[in-house]
């Protein structure tokens, strides 16, 4: 293109090319100095050969666009080379047609601007989030779908009332927060630009709203901007899920609580069982009379054992849920009570057939910890171990430091072992195993839930080693602290 073809671009004039399908030139409608600007694009050239080279692949995707999308219209920037070799700036709005494509060139940034003013209203003001612009004092713009948010038709709707104040659609609650946000904004203050608001619907309902904020000029003057985001159902989920929550936490505690504070209402009349129930059996009165009479008293005694230890192991759990179990802390020589532990437990072993040892170092320093959960975590570990093991297998306690300045007490033995899957079910309250063996031996399930529970409450933890068919290795570790290490 010539000078005087920049100077008719610039006058605004325009040239209307039809391209064919391959973007050369079919026909050119132009006159008076426009005409001078289109001479070079004769039929057959190709505008793309007119355009500066990195500008050509960018036009003919839009001229591929065009043809795919006949209803609309797109402006885009081109340069073009003069043939003097200097290059101008062009516009060129594309628009797809029956044989092509109709381009419009035109220098006429004003036109370019109303078309973008006019496409961002339309987007603004079709936009289903609500957008308002306000100052302090006034407000300045408002879309529908704010209007909407509020439960009116449209923004005319909204408008037509006559409210008392600007911000008497902003929730009571949080009207001082929004005012001194804008405020603040306007004032060039800096202001969180993303929070959560709520506006009184129209029926007196709360509708909360995701909102952006950001400080515009507006008619020259500093403005605050917002686009809302009605977030109610989120909201309301959230809710629904915090009450349920709560309830659900609620009634843990209630259960917990509960079979806490029935300690001792459940262990009096099994106590009292047990009591008379050992008289008769051990005939401490004299003679029953009928053997079987003795033989029932044996199994009522049996049973209310039975029953004793389940009800200790739920009590036991219930209170350490409840956080009602508190350490009566001591300096307690393991290897003493291993040995206190397995004579406990050596007639059961026996009686199963199942080899029970201990082994500890003869220096092993005394660990600080509350000797009864102590000794119920041994029991718990080693009696478990001997229930699971079959005959002609063997049971091994072991008690050393830490390599990292701790203790671990571990139980191995050699019985039925447990799937990797096994062990979260078994670490779990009233978990079961299930498994022919396991099927075998009644309880609660509750063992190594408690050890674990007992084991965390002196800052420890547990650590479960098992396959099926080749044993069992429950390690407890305590923490350095917990080591009673005396002075050289």
């Amino acid at each position: 293109m010539v000078e005087t073809e920049q100077r008719a671009i610039d006058e605004g004039q325009f040239a209307d090319v039809y391209l064919d399908p391959g973007g050369a030139v079919i026909e050119v409608r132009a006159t008076g100095e426009a005409a001078r600007m289109a001479r070079r694009l004769t039929p057959g050239v190709k505008l793309a050969d007119l355009v500066h080279a990195p500008d050509r692949r960018f036009l003919d995707a839009a001229l591929q666009w065009a043809q795919a999308n006949p209803d609309e219209e797109a402006t885009l920037k081109l340069r073009v080379v003069r043939e003097s070799g200097k290059l101008a700036n062009i516009f060129a709005t594309l628009r797809g047609t029956e044989c092509g494509v109709h381009a419009r060139l035109s220098a006429d940034e004003a036109e370019l601007a109303r078309r973008a003013e006019r496409q961002m209203r339309r987007v603004v003001e079709g936009s289903r989030q609500g957008i308002i612009v306000r100052s302090n004092e006034e407000l300045l713009f408002m879309n529908d779908g704010f209007a909407q948010l509020l439960g009116y038709a449209d923004a005319k709707e909204l408008l037509r009332r006559d409210p008392s104040t600007l911000n008497d659609s902003i929730h009571p609650d949080d009207r001082a927060m929004v005012v001194k946000r804008i405020t603040d904004r306007m004032a060039g203050k800096d202001v969180p630009p993303h929070y959560d608001l709520r506006l009184v619907h129209r029926d007196g309902s709360t509708v909360w709203c995701d909102t952006q904020a950001a400080l515009v000029q507006w008619d020259g003057q500093p403005a605050s901007l917002s686009w809302l985001t009605d977030i109610t159902a989120r909201k309301q989920a959230e809710q629904e899920l915090v009450t349920s929550k709560e309830a659900a936490e609620f009634a843990n505690r209630a259960k917990t609580e509960f079979l806490a504070n029935m300690s001792h209402e459940l262990r009096t009349p099994l106590n009292a069982i047990l009591g008379f129930s050992e008289v008769i059996k051990e005939e401490m009165f004299g003679p029953v009379g009928a053997p079987r009479y003795a033989e029932y008293a044996r199994d009522i005694h049996a049973s209310g054992e039975h029953l004793l230890d389940l009800i200790n192991d739920v009590l036991d759990l219930a209170k350490l849920e409840a956080g009602k179990l508190d350490l009566r802390e001591s300096e307690i020589a393991v290897c003493a009570l291993m040995e206190k532990c397995a004579s406990l437990l050596r007639k059961r072993a026996e009686d199963g057939g199942v080899k029970l040892t201990l082994q500890a170092p003869h220096d092993l320093p005394p660990l600080r910890a509350d000797e009864r959960a102590l000794k119920q975590i041994l029991l718990n570990l080693m009696s478990n171990a001997i229930k699971f093991t079959p005959e002609g297998g063997a049971v091994r306690v072991q008690a050393a430091r830490d390599p990292r300045g701790g203790m671990t007490i571990s139980v191995q033995d050699t019985g039925i072992g447990m799937r990797a899957e096994d062990i979260a079910t078994a670490l779990s309250p009233f978990g079961q195993i299930d498994s022919e063996l396991a099927r075998k031996h009644q309880g609660t399930g509750l063992g190594l839930p408690i050890t674990r529970s007992l084991v965390r409450l002196h800052g420890g933890d547990i650590a479960i080693d098992s396959a099926p068919g080749k044993g069992t290795t429950v390690t407890a570790y305590f923490p350095p602290a917990r080591v009673a290490v005396r002075a050289a």
